[in-house]
């Protein structure tokens, strides 16, 4: 029998008061009952009317978490969640109405699991001018939540786990700007708590903007060298920076089938992202810090 609150849906969000009410107008529509899940919003230190949008929102929990980071963000959405699960995804995101049905259905079916980890698709937000070029890279490269899930690594733009296993674990490591959600799921990958991908449970993300692409690189670069600890992380990460640079290159010109223009588009903004990683890793190792933009 299922518990009286199925599933607490938790969003972090930060300066996002345009997308956030697409977010949880999807939400509103999801095909289980409105009483089977609760939509909890996080606002992570926005300055501009954020906070004040989400708290006049009604059938929503709007509360506001003062330390940097959206995982501190998620950490404190899962400490006041009643569901027995909780499912994440971002203030961008549009979830298909059967979105929770499906991540519950696969909950069920597959006992012991860690984490549930849904598939995204892509869109062009109208009002947010992402080039042709971006979405082709967003569609060849990013998030790939079936590879992801075969590495024991899932995304919280989609992610379902019961809450009592996240809490068992530690939860979300707050410290981290970039790649918590990786750090997490392989965590509890680890202890035996594996990462199972459902292809019908479907979140649609906007394809980022050129700029936004960059930006999200130099969050991702800043969250790995906060959480390696070596004394040889500079050259590890120049390294695995070329490596896949290596192999994204291969995959553009050998392993589509698109167009030789849509190709040559895309490893445009490969080569930028190379460049821009290395330039983030050069500006970290000269002892600067991390940045969430």
């Amino acid at each position: 029998m299922c518990a009286a609150l199925t599933v607490s849906v938790i969003i972090p969000v930060w300066n996002d008061s345009r997308r956030i009410l697409k977010c949880i107008d999807a939400l509103k529509k999801q095909t289980i009952p409105a009483d089977q899940f609760e939509v909890i919003v996080v606002d992570n230190g926005s300055f501009d009317n954020t906070f004040e949008v989400i708290s006049g929102i009604e059938g929503i929990t709007a509360v506001q978490e003062t330390r940097t980071g959206s995982y501190a963000a998620r950490n404190k959405g899962l400490s006041i969640a009643k569901g027995e699960f909780v499912a994440f995804t971002d203030s961008d995101c549009v979830p298909e109405p059967s979105w929770l049905e499906k991540l519950i259905e696969s909950a069920r079916s597959n006992p012991g699991f860690g984490v549930i980890a849904g598939d995204m698709s892509f869109f062009i937000d109208e009002e947010q001018n992402a080039e042709r070029y971006a979405l082709d890279y967003e569609s060849f490269f990013s998030m790939k939540q079936e590879q992801y899930a075969k590495e024991g690594a899932c995304i919280t733009a989609n992610w379902l786990s019961a809450k009592q296993v996240l809490e068992q674990h530690g939860c979300f490591d707050a410290n981290l700007k970039s790649g918590g959600d990786h750090e997490m799921s392989k965590r509890l990958s680890r202890n035996g708590f594996p990462v199972v991908f459902c292809k019908e449970a479907i979140v649609n993300h906007p394809a980022r903007s050129f700029d936004e692409i960059l930006k999200k690189r130099r969050r991702v670069i800043g969250g790995a060298w906060d959480k390696n600890s070596s004394k040889l992380k500079p050259i590890l990460m120049y390294w695995r920076a070329s490596k896949l640079f290596i192999r994204r290159i291969l995959t553009t010109l050998f392993g589509t089938k698109a167009t030789i223009q849509k190709k040559f588009s895309v490893m445009k903004v490969v080569i930028a992202i190379f460049v821009v990683s290395l330039a983030e890793i050069t500006r970290l190792m000269v002892g600067n810090t991390s940045s969430r933009s």
